[in-house]
């Protein structure tokens, strides 16, 4: 990237497969626009771009599942999380939910709902509030990720899959947008992985990272959700759909995705996400997860040293993401780094030697 007239590697974006500078992507977005206009101005409620219909074809034999597709994944958990969740279900959420998924708890306090907040990952505490919420309520639902967009930690898939069917009334909502693609048989992403979606399961993956195109998808294990969030999820019904550039682009992306070539791709990424942790294991740099995930996070502490070392970086030519309170706890300041396919093995080790050498 070009920054105030200076050449500075990114390592501050989410698309990870690198394919939103992919001409395929490129030329279906032109395609769309040329057979349907820049915008079309209508609700899903009365009338849909036929793009949509490709596209969920698409992603229907991509995720073998129903689903529903919105325009943002924020919107798509305002569409859905009122519509499934009943007055009186009660909901567990894990306290580093993504905020667009935070941000709905205020419209299900208002209808009724029993919201809980519980410490990041803690299992132990998740069960025993499904037990004992069980109690009062028909179903528990928890609230989760299934890459966590800060610190890139996983949540605890065999675990939750395992709680699931110990626990009737437990329902999983889990936001899997940053795992999409680079993760899972045809990039399905860390939650639904190889397998079908589990029993009681809904699965949100936004398409603004490395699936390279706008909008979102709600995978769901049951056909009567996917249909009463269509019908009657609030931005189904009033919000403007996906634009015609961003529907081709997203076609074109589902085609690569349905194709051996994604598992080349995700190859590359793991090489790259392993060779980070190798460099910064053997220079000491401390990292919040040492999972092998495209996002990591290296901490500082401080708010002043967090944006100094981000500054210096600058001026060694990597751009970073400083991440302070509130996007992480207070004092746990750091740098988020993303990796993507558009980085060299090279770029990576110089990174890796600016961070030790400015530590």
């Amino acid at each position: 990237m070009t920054i105030e007239r200076r050449r500075r590697v990114n390592f501050g974006s989410c698309s990870y497969l690198g394919l939103e500078t992919d001409l395929r992507l490129k030329n279906a977005a032109c395609d769309a626009v040329t057979r349907y206009g820049v915008q079309f101005s209508s609700s899903r409620a009365y009338v849909s771009c036929p793009l949509y219909r490709d596209l969920e074809r698409l992603l229907g034999a991509l995720f073998e599942a129903p689903l529903v597709v919105a325009p943002t994944a924020t919107l798509a958990h305002q569409a859905a999380l009122p519509v499934l969740v009943r007055p009186g279900d009660a909901v567990v959420c894990d306290q580093l939910v993504h905020h667009s998924v935070q941000g709905v708890l205020p419209i299900l306090k208002v209808q009724g709902t029993d919201c809980r907040i519980i410490r990041h990952n803690r299992m132990d505490r998740l069960e025993q509030l499904v037990v004992d919420l069980g109690r009062k309520h028909e179903r528990v639902w928890y609230l989760a990720d299934g890459i966590y967009s800060m610190h890139g930690d996983t949540a605890p898939v065999a675990v939750l899959h395992a709680l699931v069917s110990r626990h009737r009334q437990l329902h999983l909502y889990v936001d899997d947008s940053h795992g999409l693609g680079w993760r899972g048989t045809h990039g399905r992403g860390q939650m639904l992985g190889t397998g079908p979606i589990p029993p009681r399961t809904v699965v949100a993956l936004g398409f603004a990272k490395a699936f390279a195109a706008g909008g979102a998808a709600v995978v769901f294990s049951d056909d009567r959700w996917s249909r009463q969030v269509r019908l009657c999820g609030g931005p189904m019904i009033f919000s403007g759909p996906l634009q015609p550039a961003l529907l081709g682009a997203a076609i074109a992306s589902a085609r690569v995705f349905l194709s051996k070539e994604i598992y080349q791709r995700q190859k590359r990424l793991l090489e790259r996400v392993r060779l980070f942790n190798t460099l910064a294991k053997a220079r000491h740099i401390p990292l919040a997860s040492t999972g092998e995930t495209p996002i990591r996070f290296i901490t500082i502490g401080t708010n002043e040293a967090t944006y100094g070392l981000g500054a210096a970086l600058m001026d060694d030519g990597y751009l970073t993401n400083v991440a302070v309170f509130p996007a992480v706890s207070k004092g746990q300041g750091g740098l988020r780094v993303t990796l993507t396919l558009h980085q060299t093995h090279d770029d990576i080790r110089g990174l890796i030697d600016a961070v030790a050498r400015r530590l």
